[in-house]
């Protein structure tokens, strides 16, 4: 599904250029489980981000299901994040203003889905995270383990090849957290492809591969 080969990218930093991604190469496959540990500053948020195609790197090869990503136009690589990646924030990224099912109804109002068969998604993925019972909420009358809720639901409505989150449990208590990763674990159960950046150990360590990230160079456990 995913082939990085001698994957290198540079952050310009005053006068020193900064090795963030060090000739990383790294395969996984479809229904994989991953997690991606290491300390603040060791590249994870930057691997993620390319990996999800919101940033570009700056010499190797990136494959995502047979697609050569790094030669793709910006134009291209929009569509296929749009229609194979998912991504879950630590900070939820959702819009206050509008319900639960109104923000997870975003990316299908982008692709042009008709307005019953949208409704009809949204409820049967808001059901499936647990929240049938909150569509119609904002997101201020939402507790913060519902809010990461409402932001899977939406990473998943279009039922993408790829998850990728990013220190998914990071803003939650102990216990909203441990639900959130049975939740992942569920979807991955489902079939679903996830990466996680995570700090914490516990969580991560309940992935089915672990990679640690130290000055940009991974390294499986």
């Amino acid at each position: 599904m995913i082939k990085l080969q001698q994957v290198n990218k540079w952050f310009k930093s005053g006068e020193d250029r900064l090795h963030v991604l060090n000739d990383i190469n790294l395969q996984i496959d479809a229904g994989d489980y991953l997690s991606i540990m290491g300390p603040s500053g060791s590249g994870k948020s930057t691997l993620l981000n390319m990996l999800g195609l919101l940033d570009v790197f700056d010499s190797g090869e990136y494959w995502l299901n047979d697609v050569a990503t790094h030669q793709l136009s910006e134009e291209q690589r929009a569509d296929v994040r749009g229609q194979q990646i998912g991504f879950i924030f630590q900070n939820f990224q959702l819009i206050n203003r509008l319900t639960a099912a109104e923000n997870v109804a975003l990316p299908l109002m982008l692709a042009n889905m008709d307005k019953a068969e949208r409704q009809h998604t949204v409820s049967g993925v808001l059901s499936q995270v647990g929240l049938a019972d909150r569509m119609h909420h904002l997101p201020g009358q939402l507790s913060g383990g519902q809010l990461q809720r409402v932001a899977i639901a939406r990473a998943i409505v279009q039922q993408p090849a790829l998850i990728l989150a990013d220190e998914p449990t990071g803003n939650l208590d102990q216990h909203a957290g441990h639900d959130i990763i049975t939740l992942l674990e569920s979807l991955n159960q489902q079939g679903q492809t996830i990466v996680m950046v995570t700090h914490d150990q516990d969580m991560g360590a309940r992935a089915k591969r672990h990679i640690r990230m130290v000055d940009g160079v991974l390294s499986e456990e």
